[in-house]
């Protein structure tokens, strides 16, 4: 009687909504729609047009959420020398990427802005959020996922941060705000690839991400496999007619036929979503299973986008900096010196955090060659204007990646307590103050983030001074 209650309660499962007929751009244009929440589509900040700062905060549970949280406090500290005078790096990000334990902070921030600090605490930091796990299995009300296949346990994880964060604000809200665009990632299961939630990628399955919840969203970013269900989404793929993202234009046959070419996989992932043969439907899990730095698909867009830079708004830019802002801990390698390898989830906790540490490192590796290819894009974009844009040489185009870890910490008793918290979604509120601390620390004792922005605008020379001739009124 139980159960067969828990399935008659009312439960409504938010899905993607098809792309409206006006918001679809002309065959054979750039872009699928017309607008949307994507960067090119925001204004940039009129203090730095040519700057492009990215933010990417890692997976790791609550330990991320507050490292991450932590590092937007020391970026709101650290000012950047612009022509019109100092301003605070946090006010000049260009999008912010999240996965799992890090896309909290990122939604966070960017629906409520400043408002977010000294509140993100209260609202989830400090929150017993493990309770509501329990609740879901041990309280027979919330068991509608055991007897309606519809409805999964991340749904009701989706509703709680809907009440305690979120209420109800969608990706629309975000785009109303401005930049930083806010771009959550989560994993597909059926590909096992990141899926990053940018109107560029629902495009590809010709949804419109303004309708979709912030909730949803994060919710799909943190669906831990075997603990919470898929998040599933709905392709609407032949609403688009047969519409491609024009960057596939500019690929070449040399780099379809390369196997190892990274373009000739940026578009066989996009085709998978672009034939509706093949997926009618995304399972979503947890962005770290793919990507637990929020760095491949953001890559993976730059890649793409270095088809064809042209005299987009991205042949301007003269300096671009990525922020890796990592809170995942160091791995435990006590094993190799003990005969026992301890039970099942330590086991599992051992292979997971190996896969995640070597993964990590390809990533990062991957991104620094992804970079360069954007730059050289650029500044072949930029010289063909001439020598000189905007009265700064033409090559004058720098990329730099940062990666500010936890892990990367100074060895000390201090690291040794911050990497010794665990990655659940309920930890003692001691903690959390120690690791926003170590993560604005992270940003403002960094001496390679202060040499590149004091190197973002060259010395500005001194106006010339002539002599007025004789005889004129400025003379007398």
């Amino acid at each position: 009687m139980v159960l067969l209650a828990g399935g008659c309660a009312s439960f409504v499962v938010p899905d993607t909504q098809p792309l409206p007929k006006a918001f679809l751009a002309p065959p054979g244009a750039m872009s699928i729609s017309k607008g949307g929440y994507r960067v090119a589509a925001l204004p940039p900040h009129p203090e730095a047009p040519d700057l492009l700062v990215l933010v990417a905060m890692s997976g790791g549970g609550k330990r991320s959420s507050s490292f991450g949280y932590g590092a937007l406090q020391g970026m709101r500290d650290v000012m950047l020398p612009t022509a019109q005078g100092p301003v605070s790096l946090l006010s000049q990000l260009s999008g912010i990427s999240g996965v799992s334990g890090g896309s909290f902070p990122a939604a966070y921030y960017g629906l409520y802005r400043d408002a977010a600090f000294g509140k993100f605490e209260q609202d989830f930091l400090y929150q017993d959020t493990n309770a509501y796990i329990y609740g879901i299995y041990l309280l027979p009300w919330n068991w509608t996922w055991l007897v309606d296949p519809v409805v999964g346990t991340n749904d009701f994880m989706d509703q709680v941060y809907e009440k305690t964060m979120f209420h109800g604000a969608t990706f629309a809200d975000l785009q109303a705000r401005g930049r930083p665009i806010i771009a959550i990632g989560a994993t597909d299961v059926s590909y096992g690839t990141p899926f990053l939630m940018t109107q560029e990628n629902f495009d590809l399955i010709c949804a419109d991400l303004g309708q979709f919840p912030i909730a949803r969203a994060v919710a799909a970013s943190n669906g831990f496999p075997g603990l919470f269900s898929p998040v599933t989404l709905t392709s609407h793929t032949p609403d688009c007619e047969g519409r491609k993202p024009g960057w596939l234009r500019y690929v070449t046959k040399a780099q379809l036929n390369n196997p190892r070419s990274r373009v000739r996989q940026q578009a066989t992932d996009a085709g998978h979503y672009l034939d509706p043969d093949q997926t009618a439907y995304l399972h979503l899990v947890d962005g770290g299973v793919s990507d637990n730095l929020a760095l491949r698909a953001a890559g993976g867009m730059m890649v793409a986008g270095a088809q064809d830079i042209g005299d987009t708004p991205f042949s301007n830019l003269r300096r671009i900096l990525v922020i890796s802002v990592d809170g995942e801990g160091a791995q435990d390698t006590s094993v190799a010196r003990r005969k026992s390898v301890g039970g099942l989830f330590s086991l599992f906790g051992l292979v997971t955090g190996n896969q995640i540490d070597r993964s990590n490192f390809d990533t990062l590796a991957l991104l620094s060659d992804q970079l360069l290819t954007l730059q050289t894009a650029i500044i072949k974009a930029r010289c063909a204007h001439g020598p000189s844009l905007n009265g700064v040489a033409c090559d004058d185009v720098q990329a730099q990646l940062l990666h500010l870890s936890l892990a990367g910490r100074p060895p000390g008793p201090e690291t040794s307590k911050l990497l010794a918290i665990p990655t659940g979604l309920t930890i003692d509120r001691g903690d959390v103050d120690l690791l926003i601390q170590a993560g604005r620390d992270a940003v403002t004792g960094s001496e390679d983030l202060r040499a590149f922005l004091a190197a973002y605008y060259p010395p500005v020379p001194a106006p010339k001074v002539t002599a007025p001739k004789p005889g004129t009124v400025a003379a007398k």
